[in-house]
């Protein structure tokens, strides 16, 4: 044992020991490295020079690529518009002309518009979600900014000239369910050119718009992998380049191919700039400060049309590579033949790290070098330890890193029999460890899946939900303090005899929280109505809540209640008053002011005592804005204001609903005993609900119906998207229910046989059912029409559709009162 270890002390010293030779290593290893040092400066000095020439030169060329393919896609824009005003236009060509271009690879047009000078024939044709619609009526009003405006903003153009406009924002409206005045904003860049449509003395104006998001994609597109000049793989360093008007402002950047947020940033060219962010439509445009001379100097070339380069100098940068690259070029817009101006400017910003990875490349080499040197000195010393202790040092770092890490078994390549006795130990060691491991894990999931799948313990859940049921308010379910706040509003409102006004998401309870008021007001013992102003026509909800007078209109046979006279005394609930008509709102304005009522068709008021709750989901202030709401009809109504909190603020409410909600579905179900799982506990706590609690309520019962036993899992909890997959039971599969057909057989028979005519985007839900069977009949009267739908249609909304579809030209009317027949017109 002694001379073992004194020849591990032997080999440990051996080469200190070895006189002469390691003398001569001492002296001759030290002036070596100094020659191979100075020898290593001098070279890299020469080649940082030109390595930084093809930088430059490299940069400068991304740049003006980057330009030129900006500007040959302004310049396609540019000619599909003057190619379009070299026909004959209407909308359906102007329509094919968008599908065509983007079929055939081309721009995806936002928009194409003509703009009449005598504001009399308008086409606006707009890209919504893949589908071109034209903006028609209120809504061409609506349109931000008017295109009318253009006449005041373009020059006077000749035939064959373009006119550019800068980046702007616009505003298209967009019919959506649950808001009829939502408008989608865009950021575009629109081509204006003289056109006179066939017929006309005066030349209005062509336009095609295209998103600014396509010039950002062509940037971020030369700045990625995918580069049409991507040549050889980057390195990781920031690189991007920016979009600058000739009125120095950032608009936007190059972004991340990955990124499909169509939103346009600026936050890296901005950083380290001190200046103004954000101006009217484009939010996140910059300019800096004037003391930012470079910036400015380079927007002063740009409007001179010159490209340059400059190197920065960034004292902020605590590490890595302090200067970066900083290149620039105009982009140039052919608005006449043979004259391109100044547009805009593309800027690139590289932070290249080139430099910093050459000298360490050359560090790497002077010390490969170095230690060939050394080896050249003593070869045989430098070729033992280094084959003597390698495999050591491979066994420890493998070692090493198992910490943290999974659990396998060394590899060494090579070793003598000691090595290999050693690597076999710890691989035994290994092993056992890693069998352990795997056993402690599967008990622990065992456990956990046991645990997930046992009752939640909602003892305290029931409690309160008992005290709940006791308490003033027992409708409304919650603890908190908003529910608190909440409940605490409710009796405030109770108390005073105003109108109140009730905001929340849908789902929310607003129709709880007004019937909770009314039967905590002075009006508990009388009647409480309630109209849904979305799911009615103006005339229909005209009717409803005034009523009508015997021959107020053909079907008016008898008089009939409106809901203010049904409410007399009592409290009318108007939920979406949001979706109310101008014409009604000022109708619900005059009879809140007096408190009287005129029925339709009647010449005397009558006098009505009603308190009015009405609702909304939406934020009235901003169709306000808008001029789709009343202002003074806003603040009648809001005399006493309350929000209906959504449920992902106040999570903590999700297991007493639950529980509640569990309970009504046993008696939907005609079950008893259902319980939660902790796991579905879990899986309900979670989850976002955007559709609130009425989101909650379908879960929770579905999983009643849905459910295997008594306790409910956390897999039979179907939220999201899973409600739209089949569920099956046995042999009955549960799914989404589809639209219902036509109930006659002649109209199923029309669709296949008589596909003349498709129905039309105008088309209600009524007018689409019935529109086979008018083309299988081609003639009908109103009460046939009313059979078409199914027989439940009252005879003021079929006459509402008849008229129309007349005034849309798809039927025509003949004869008048019972004799009227309507013919379905000839389709192109």
């Amino acid at each position: 044992m002694k001379n073992h270890t004194k020849r591990k002390k032997q080999r440990r010293y051996f080469p200190i020991s070895f006189g002469l030779r390691g003398r001569l290593m001492a002296a001759l290893i030290p002036c070596v490295i100094l020659m191979l040092i100075v020898l290593g400066m001098t070279s890299y000095g020469v080649a940082e020079r030109y390595i930084t020439e093809g930088i430059e030169r490299f940069i400068r060329l991304q740049n003006l690529a980057v330009a030129h393919e900006v500007e040959g896609f302004l310049e396609q824009s540019r000619q599909d518009l003057l190619y379009a005003a070299q026909h004959k236009l209407d909308e359906e060509s102007m329509r094919q002309f968008m599908t065509n271009i983007a079929e055939a690879g081309g721009v995806h047009y936002l928009e194409f518009s003509y703009t009449d000078p005598g504001d009399e024939q308008h086409i606006f044709l707009y890209r919504s979600n893949g589908e071109i619609r034209r903006v028609l009526g209120k809504d061409y009003s609506r349109l931000s900014p008017h295109p009318l405006l253009l006449f005041e903003e373009t020059p006077k153009l000749a035939p064959g000239e373009v006119w550019i406009s800068p980046v702007q924002e616009v505003r298209y409206p967009v019919h959506h369910p649950d808001s009829a005045n939502l408008l989608v904003r865009r950021h575009v860049i629109r081509l204006v050119t003289p056109y006179t449509l066939p017929g006309k003395s005066r030349p209005g104006l062509l336009s095609l718009c295209l998103s600014s998001s396509d010039i950002r994609d062509i940037l971020t597109l030369y700045n990625s992998k995918d580069s049409p000049i991507w040549a050889f793989p980057r390195s990781s360093e920031l690189r991007f380049d920016y979009f600058v008007d000739l009125d120095g402002w950032m608009l936007f950047q190059s972004g991340d191919q990955k990124d499909t947020s169509r939103k346009l940033e600026t936050y890296l060219a901005r950083s380290g700039y001190a200046g103004t962010l954000g101006r009217p439509g484009l939010e996140n445009a910059f300019r800096p400060d004037r003391q930012n001379s470079l910036y400015w100097n380079m927007v002063q070339e740009i409007r001179k049309g010159r490209s340059d380069l400059r190197t920065v100098h960034d004292e902020a940068r605590s590490s890595g590579v302090k200067n970066y690259y900083f290149a620039y070029a105009p982009i140039r817009f052919q608005s006449t033949s043979g004259t391109r101006n100044v547009y805009a400017g593309l800027v690139r910003v590289d932070r290249s790290e080139l430099l910093l990875l050459a000298g360490y490349q050359y560090l790497d080499v002077m010390l490969v070098v170095t230690i060939l040197s050394i080896c050249v000195v003593g070869p045989l010393i430098y070729w033992i330890s280094r084959r003597l202790t390698a495999p050591i040092r491979e066994l420890s770092e493998q070692l090493d890193a198992l910490k943290g890490a999974e659990l396998k078994e060394i590899e060494i390549s090579y070793g003598g029999r000691d090595i290999e006795n050693l690597k076999l130990a710890a691989n035994n060691m290994i092993q056992r460890i890693a069998q352990q491991v795997e056993l402690i894990r599967q008990k622990d999931a065992t456990i956990e899946s046991v645990n997930l799948r046992e009752p939640a313990d909602l003892a305290e859940e029931k409690m309160l939900l008992e005290q709940t049921q006791l308490s003033i308010i027992p409708s409304i379910i919650g603890i908190g303090p908003q529910i608190s706040e909440l409940k605490s509003a409710i009796l405030k409102a109770a108390q005073v005899d105003v109108d109140v006004l009730i905001s929340g998401q849908t789902g929310t309870g607003k129709q709880l929280v007004a019937e909770a008021i009314h039967q905590q007001s002075a009006r508990k013992g009388n009647p409480f109505i309630c109209i849904n102003c979305g799911a009615l026509d103006e005339n229909l909800l005209l009717d409803a809540l005034f009523g009508h007078v015997k021959g107020a209109f053909t079907e008016a046979h008898s008089d009939r209640k409106g809901a203010f006279q049904e409410a007399n005394r009592g409290t009318l609930f108007l939920d979406e008053i949001q979706s109310a008509s101008p014409k009604v709102q000022q109708s619900l304005l005059r009879a809140l002011s007096v408190r009287r009522i005129k029925p339709l068709g009647s010449d005397e008021e009558i006098s009505v005592d009603v308190r009015i709750v009405a609702a909304t989901n939406v934020d009235l202030v901003d169709m306000i804005q808008e001029n789709s709401f009343r202002e003074d009809l806003y603040y009648r109504l809001k005399v006493v204001s309350l929000h209906t909190p959504p449920l992902s603020e106040h999570t903590e409410n999700i297991p007493l609903l639950a529980l509640h909600y569990l309970e009504q579905a046993e008696a939907l179900t005609a079950r008893t005993g259902l319980r939660l799982s902790k796991g579905a506990l879990i899986r309900l706590n979670e989850y976002e609900w955007p559709g609130n609690i009425r989101e909650l309520v379908n879960a929770i019962t579905r999983a009643a119906v849905m459910a295997e036993t008594d306790i409910i899992q956390a897999e039979e909890i179907r939220l999201g998207a899973e409600t739209l997959e089949p569920v099956h039971i046995a042999d009955i599969q549960v799914d989404v229910p589809t639209p219902r057909l036509p109930a006659s057989s002649e109209c199923e028979s029309a669709t296949a046989k008589q596909p003349r005519v498709s129905p039309l985007e105008q088309f209600n839900e009524r007018q689409q059912k019935a529109w086979p069977c008018m083309l299988e009949h081609l003639e009908f009267s109103r009460s046939e029409y009313q059979e078409f739908v199914g027989g439940e249609l009252s005879p003021r909304t079929a006459n509402y559709d008849l008229n129309e579809l007349v005034s849309l030209g798809i039927l025509s009317k003949q004869g008048k009162g019972p004799a009227t027949r309507y013919v379905v017109a000839k389709q192109d």
